[in-house]
C-alpha cells in the first residue's frame, strides 16, 4: 500500500495517490456538512447560525495541531524518500507525544476562551447559546481530532492514502447515523451533533492506530529504539511551525471575517455558514491535488531529484485548471439546490427563503474563480513539499489578511453590503496567485531543498 514517488510517470502517481486522498477529504468534510444540514433542518436558522459562528473559533484553537500534522507528513515523506527508514518509528512516537501534549493544553485553554471569543465576535444574542454549547462539547474531542489527523498524515507520508480513506468512510457514515440519533431522535440539540463528530473521529483514530500496529512494520519500534528524539522534533517543528502558523493565521482570518459578518444578522450569518460549507466541500479536489503534489515533491526532494519536481509541478497545474473549471460550472449551476439542503422553506418560511437567496448570491461569485484557487494550492504545496514551507505560510497569511482588509474596505469605504465580503475572496486570490507565480519562477525555493540534501 506504500507508494514510492521517486520513480514512475508523475501524472499517474499524483492522480492515483490523490484519488483516495480526495475521497478521504470529501468524507472528512462530510462530518461538518452533516452537522450543518441536520442542525439547519431540525433545530432551525438560529442554531445553524450559532454553529456557523462556532466553526472558525474551533478551527482557531485546533489550527496549531493541524499545521503540525502537515509538517510531520512532510518530514516522514522526506525520510522515506531519502531511505532513512530506521528513523521512522522514533519519528512517529515523537510526533504523537508532542501532539497529544499540545491537545491537552489547547483543550483547557479552549474551554476558558469560548465565551470571551464569542463576545468579541459580536455574536447575536439569539445565536450565542447554540454557539457556546456546540463549542464546549466539540473542544473536548480535540485529542481525537489530532490523533486521527496525525496518524493519517504519517501513512500519507509513506504514500498510503487508501487505508485512511477506508476508515474515514466508515466513521463518516457512523457520524451521520449518530447525528440523526442525537439530534433528530434524542433531544440533545447542537451538543448532540458535536458528540457525534467526537465519537466518529475517535473511531477513525482507533482504527488507523490498529492498522499501523498490524500492517506497517516501518513504524514498529525495535528494542533500543528511542521513544523521543529532539532532533526529529526539531525537524518536525521546522516544517510544521510555518504550516501551524499558516493554519492559525487562516483560522484567525476566518474569525475576523466572522466578526465582519455578524453585525449583518442571523440571515447573513446562516447564509455564510451554509455557503462556506458548500465552498469547502466543492474545493476538496483542488486541495487534494495540492496535497498529492506536496507528497510527490517531498519524496523527490528527499531523493534529490529537482527536475522531477518541476515536471510534477507542470502536470499538477494542467490538472488543476481542468478540475477548477469543471467545479465552477457544477457549483454555479446547482447553487439553489445546494443552499436548499441546509434550511427548509416549509418549516421556516420567514428566514429560510432569505438565507437561500443570500447564499446563492455568494455562490454565484466564489466558484467562478476556482481555477485561481487551484493554481495557488498547486504551486504552494509543490514548494512546501520541497522544503519551502515558510513562503507557503507567508502567502496564505497574506491571502487571509487581504481578504479581511478588502471586505472591510468594500463595506465601509465602498458602501457595499454583504456582497463586499463575497468579492473580497476572489480579489485576494488573484493578488496572491500573482505573487506565488513570481516566487516560483524566481527559483529561490529550490535552495531549501538543495540545502536539505547537503545537510
Amino acid at each position: 500500500m506504500l507508494k514510492d514517488m521517486t520513480t514512475g510517470t508523475p501524472w499517474r502517481l499524483i492522480v492515483l495517490f490523490g484519488l483516495p486522498l480526495l475521497a478521504g477529504n470529501i468524507f472528512q468534510q462530510a462530518y461538518n456538512l452533516a452537522d450543518t444540514i441536520i442542525i439547519g433542518h431540525y433545530l432551525g436558522p438560529n442554531a445553524l447560525a450559532g454553529v456557523g459562528v462556532a466553526s472558525p473559533v474551533f478551527n482557531l484553537i485546533s489550527s496549531l495541531l493541524i499545521g503540525l500534522s502537515v509538517g510531520a507528513s512532510i518530514m516522514v515523506s522526506q525520510l522515506f524518500g531519502a531511505g532513512r527508514r530506521r528513523e521512522l518509528p522514533c519519528a512517529m512516537s515523537t510526533i504523537l507525544i508532542i501532539s497529544l501534549a499540545m491537545a491537552v493544553v489547547l483543550t483547557v485553554l479552549g474551554q476558558l476562551l469560548v465565551l470571551p471569543l464569542l463576545h468579541v465576535l459580536q455574536t447575536p444574542a439569539d445565536d450565542l447559546p447554540y454557539a457556546e454549547e456546540y463549542l464546549r462539547v466539540i473542544i473536548l474531542g480535540l485529542a481525537f481530532n489530532i490523533l486521527y489527523n496525525q496518524l493519517s498524515g504519517l501513512l500519507r507520508g509513506l504514500g498510503n492514502s487508501a487505508v485512511p480513506l477506508y476508515f474515514l468512510i466508515f466513521s463518516s457514515i457512523l457520524n451521520v447515523i449518530l447525528d440523526l440519533l442525537f439530534v433528530a431522535v434524542l433531544p440533545w440539540g447542537v451538543a448532540g451533533a458535536a458528540f457525534a463528530t467526537i465519537l466518529s473521529q475517535g473511531v477513525s483514530a482507533l482504527l488507523t492506530w490498529i492498522y499501523i500496529r498490524m500492517k506497517v512494520p516501518l513504524f514498529h519500534r525495535q528494542k533500543g529504539d528511542p521513544l523521543f528524539d529532539r532532533k526529529l522534533l526539531s525537524t518536525t517543528v521546522h516544517f510544521g511551525l510555518p504550516m501551524a502558523l499558516q493554519q492559525s493565521s487562516i483560522s484567525l482570518g476566518h474569525l475576523l471575517m466572522q466578526g465582519i459578518i455578524n453585525p449583518f444578522g442571523t440571515t447573513v450569518i446562516a447564509a455564510y455558514a451554509a455557503g462556506v460549507k458548500v465552498d469547502m466541500f466543492s474545493v476538496m479536489p483542488l486541495i487534494t491535488l495540492g496535497s498529492a503534489a506536496s507528497t510527490f515533491a517531498a519524496q523527490n526532494a528527499g531523493a534529490g531529484n529537482m527536475d522531477r519536481i518541476r515536471y510534477g509541478f507542470r502536470t499538477t497545474n494542467y490538472l488543476a485548471v481542468g478540475i477548477g473549471l469543471c467545479l465552477s460550472v457544477l457549483v454555479v449551476t446547482n447553487r439553489e439546490f445546494l443552499m436548499g439542503l441546509f434550511v427548509s422553506t416549509e418549516d421556516y418560511p420567514v428566514l429560510a427563503p432569505d438565507i437561500i437567496a443570500t447564499g446563492m448570491e455568494m455562490m454565484a461569485i466564489l466558484p467562478c474563480f476556482y481555477v485561481v484557487l487551484a493554481l495557488i494550492h498547486s504551486c504552494l504545496n509543490t514548494m512546501a513539499g520541497a522544503g519551502d514551507t515558510t513562503f507557503s505560510m507567508f502567502a496564505m497569511i497574506l491571502m487571509m489578511a487581504l481578504r479581511i482588509v478588502l471586505a472591510w474596505c468594500f463595506i465601509h469605504l465602498g458602501g457595499m453590503d454583504e456582497h463586499g465580503i463575497w468579492w473580497a475572496f476572489p480579489v485576494s486570490w488573484v493578488i496572491v496567485l500573482a505573487i506565488v507565480l513570481i516566487h516560483y519562477f524566481r527559483g529561490s525555493w529550490k535552495k531549501k531543498a538543495l540545502a536539505k540534501q547537503r545537510s
